[in-house]
């Protein structure tokens, strides 16, 4: 049997069997456990840059350094992907220049880095260290199943610390004394500085990995099943209706997948108890018929809670302002970052009211459409799922093409672009799937 079809054939113990070892230094070893570590802290943050994206900075100033020192070799498909992107970048920046013979309203605080084009230079500069952190990340997972496997463990055991860190603040925050990993009267829970919604779906992702992990027999099986408790208790926790349509999105993904019949009854299985236990949780009809509610009557609304950035932030208030944004400019889009500084113009905001403070709509792919217009977005949604499509083309096992899956659906149910853990996790998906090893595994079990 192939390396697809029988889970574990590649264990801890013959890691060091390949021939294919990258050189590499400890600073590349602590790189890959700060890329695990802190992709858990999306939130924490110097000015506007996140704590990883300043690790990304300084790794690609190293590189430069001392390209010399380094053998990676990064394969004709990550450069494919990465030519995507750069057509991507530079199509946004044209796009954010021709946006600025457009009227702003600017906010009462406004940074250097909130201006025009300025803002979509800062985005695109996050974009291409995030695309050379998954570059590297794959590279050297690719060529070295020992980094792999660190970078692996230590991604997923923040996320399973990050869960037992909410669930045993809980009884903290419900008793007033402290709201650490929950906030809000919901007690919803938020790991390391994280809001609920990028939680859940962040959650998933440690989910995805430590089903890789299993796979690959690079954990014990009954830890990993241990850790699956508070995971999933944190992930019900984190009240998230983004991150409960996601899992049933990657569910109904994979029934189509699979072609065997007890896997789909498996499949169909999970899915239904999936729904009674989101349903026991978060009534989701509820929700959905609040949003449109809101967003109908947000003009009145807006006025009436002023004062409440619940009504006049956010969400809320990008779910009546976004789709008027893409119907004004359906081609061009308004310019990458640009929300916060036109979104006070009366073509947008109509009769609702004026907001002093910078907002960004939180809406995901459909924000990212109102800043970049209809075509570029479709573009961009093509290189979110082109590492999924070239996983599928490679015949890579479910467990692989559902973690390349992951950043499209992330970016998809809210998260924004410049979240720094689906492109990490990309990175596992390309550097499992292209591994010599892995591959080597797959000639000699079709062989016997």
């Amino acid at each position: 049997m192939s390396y697809y079809s029988q889970p574990g054939s590649i264990g801890a113990g013959e890691l060091h069997s390949s021939s294919l070892q990258s050189r590499g230094t400890n600073w590349d070893r602590i790189f890959l456990w700060l890329v695990g570590t802190l992709s858990a802290t999306i939130l924490l943050k110097i000015a506007q840059i996140q704590y990883l994206e300043i690790i990304y900075f300084v790794q690609i100033l190293i590189l430069l350094a001392s390209s010399n020192d380094y053998t990676v070799r990064i394969v004709p498909a990550y450069w494919f992907l990465a030519k995507q992107y750069l057509i991507f970048v530079t199509v946004a920046l044209a796009l954010s220049i021709y946006a600025t013979k457009r009227d702003f309203y600017y906010p009462d605080e406004l940074s250097t880095l909130k201006l025009p084009v300025v803002i979509t230079v800062s985005r695109i500069l996050e974009l291409l260290a995030s695309m050379v952190a998954l570059l590297y990340i794959a590279s050297r997972i690719r060529s070295n199943l020992k980094d792999g496997r660190l970078v692996v463990r230590v991604y997923f055991w923040t996320g399973a610390l990050s869960a037992v860190y909410s669930i045993l603040s809980y009884p903290l925050h419900v008793a007033g004394i402290a709201s650490l990993g929950t906030y809000l009267g919901s007690n919803r829970m938020r790991g390391f500085y994280n809001e609920g919604g990028p939680y859940g779906l962040y959650l998933i992702s440690v989910f995805l990995v430590g089903i890789a992990l299993y796979t690959l027999q690079w954990e014990n099986r009954r830890r990993l099943m241990l850790a699956a408790i508070p995971l999933g208790m944190a992930f019900l926790g984190s009240q998230s209706k983004a991150a409960f349509i996601a899992v049933l999105a990657i569910l109904l993904i994979n029934g189509l997948l699979v072609k065997s019949f007890v896997q789909r009854f498996v499949l169909i299985t999970a899915l239904g108890a999936f729904l009674i236990a989101a349903y026991q949780v978060v009534d989701l009809a509820k929700a959905v018929r609040l949003y449109q509610t809101l967003s109908q009557a947000y003009e009145r609304a807006s006025h009436r809670n002023a004062e409440n950035p619940n009504f006049v932030y956010g969400r809320i208030a990008g779910a009546f302002l976004v789709p008027r944004m893409i119907a004004a400019h359906p081609f061009t889009g308004i310019g990458w970052g640009n929300y916060g500084i036109v979104r006070n113009d009366p073509e947008y905001r109509g009769a609702s009211a004026l907001v002093r403070g910078a907002d960004d709509p939180g809406l995901g792919l459909l924000g990212t459409m109102a800043d970049l217009g209809v075509p570029l977005t479709l573009f961009l949604v093509f290189i979110l799922l082109l590492p999924f499509l070239l996983l599928r083309r490679r015949k890579a096992p479910l467990y692989m093409t559902n973690l390349a899956l992951l950043q499209p659906i992330v970016h998809l149910f809210g998260g924004q672009l410049n979240l720094t853990y689906p492109w990490v996790i990309t990175a596992f998906a390309l550097g499992l799937a292209y591994s010599p090893v892995l591959a080597e595994s797959v000639r000699s079990g079709e062989q016997r």
